[in-house]
């Protein structure tokens, strides 16, 4: 009978170590199971070889650079589904590194493997890694760890993120539509201005016409944006990198959000993201098991609106002197009436995390409606815009052609 060689931790964390005689590996699994453990690791040991190591061939694959929130949910898809079939932690992370897309995620991948390799909990493995696991991850995987239901927090982390990239996909389409509707109408008024309008400019200049204002405004607007091509295009682009770097800074960020949520239209949009990002986040970190002021902390800490993350930090204080979540959060105008009440009620009966969760669906739905509406509104305004904008050039084009045709008649 072969004879393996397992690494595992108890409920309290500790790293126990040995060697089992079984049948096969699963057998292993079992009897480790069994005793209430773990399994971070089972490796058969060949008394002439040693360890078993298997090598497979790999095919190249195509990764980006950064971590994006697809990367999360397939990561804790994939490993929450061989930790919960019984596969030990450092296979999985073994089996997952091999298919992630992200090429930072995978170097950091191999680095909390070797970690767990060497003796240190999951969560802390995860730690060293603040730009790429956050403190609802630590936290998640943390009360997996000693509850001994790790599978079940990477299922809660995975839903998570799902939804968080459903939200993200819905600001992109809302960002999207008005941004291609900019470059059309910038892409038209630059083929006026540099291939129309010249011609005409020199037709006109040739007649000798005394032209009306209109023309001479729109010839005049032309021939300076062929001239300063170079030096607008260098404003532009000294303005962007300006305005990047300002964004960077603390007082830039604060301006930033709050200007999110005073930009007309799209203000409501914003609020509506920004109440389920922090409904959603509440009612995983709740539903694992995480006490209310860490969550809280939580969400003020990973809070993606400056705005949004001072008033949970109000209301996380308010909750530190006894009060109950809902008063200090109906002194924030930020969280509306209907938020307020569902949480109030949640409290009283015991259930607040299952109504976070509806708060997030509810706002969730308004920002999908809101998007289609805004969607159909903006392209009756389009068609204005760009329309007026086509009539004005050409009517400063026609406007002479009109003259002189009255000027034969006569």
């Amino acid at each position: 009978m072969p004879t393996f060689v397992y690494s595992a931790r108890d409920q309290r964390g500790v790293v126990q170590t040995g060697r089992l005689d079984a049948v096969n590996e699963d057998d292993v699994i079992a009897q480790l199971q069994h005793r209430g453990l773990l399994i971070t690791s089972v490796e058969r040991k060949d008394s002439q070889q040693g360890v078993k190591t298997i090598h497979r061939s790999r095919k190249p694959r195509r990764m980006h650079a950064g971590v994006k929130t697809e990367d999360h949910v397939i990561f804790c898809q994939q490993l929450a589904t061989m930790v919960e079939a019984g596969v030990p932690l450092l296979k999985g992370l073994r089996v997952v590194s091999s298919q992630v897309e992200s090429r930072k995620m995978l170097l950091v991948l191999e680095e909390v493997r070797r970690d767990v390799e060497a003796g240190r909990t999951f969560r802390e493995a995860l730690a060293k890694h603040p730009a790429v696991f956050s403190s609802l991850w630590l936290n998640l995987v943390e009360t997996g760890e000693a509850s001994g239901h790790l599978a079940q927090s990477l299922q809660q982390l995975s839903r998570h993120f799902e939804a968080a990239q459903h939200l993200q996909n819905e600001a992109k389409t809302a960002m999207t539509y008005p941004a291609f509707l900019m470059v059309a109408a910038v892409g038209v008024l630059a083929f006026f201005v540099y291939w129309l309008i010249p011609k005409f400019t020199a037709i006109f200049a040739s007649m000798d016409l005394d032209l009306p204002p209109l023309t001479r405004a729109v010839i005049t607007f032309s021939e300076a944006g062929r001239r300063y091509f170079v030096f607008i295009i260098l404003g532009i682009a000294g303005l962007v990198y300006l305005i990047r770097r300002y964004l960077r800074t603390e007082a830039g960020q604060w301006m930033r959000d709050r200007a999110m949520l005073r930009l007309p239209l799209f203000n409501t949009l914003f609020s509506y993201i920004h109440l389920a990002e922090f409904s959603r986040g509440l009612s995983t970190l709740l539903e694992s098991g995480v006490p209310l002021l860490s969550a809280l902390t939580i969400l003020e800490n990973s809070a993606t609106n400056k705005v949004y993350g001072a008033a949970v930090t109000r209301v996380k204080q308010a909750v530190q002197e006894g009060q109950t979540m809902a008063d200090p959060m109906a002194q924030e105008d930020i969280f509306p009436p209907m938020a307020v009440q569902m949480v109030q009620v949640g409290e009283e009966v015991g259930e607040l995390s299952k109504m976070a969760d509806r708060i997030a669906k509810y706002y969730e739905g308004r920002v999908e409606i809101f998007i289609g509406r805004m969607t159909r509104l903006f392209e009756p305004i389009a068609i204005v815009v760009m329309g007026a904008m086509v009539m004005v050039i050409v009517l400063s084009i026609f406007m002479p052609i009109f003259k002189m045709a009255g000027s034969f008649k006569g």
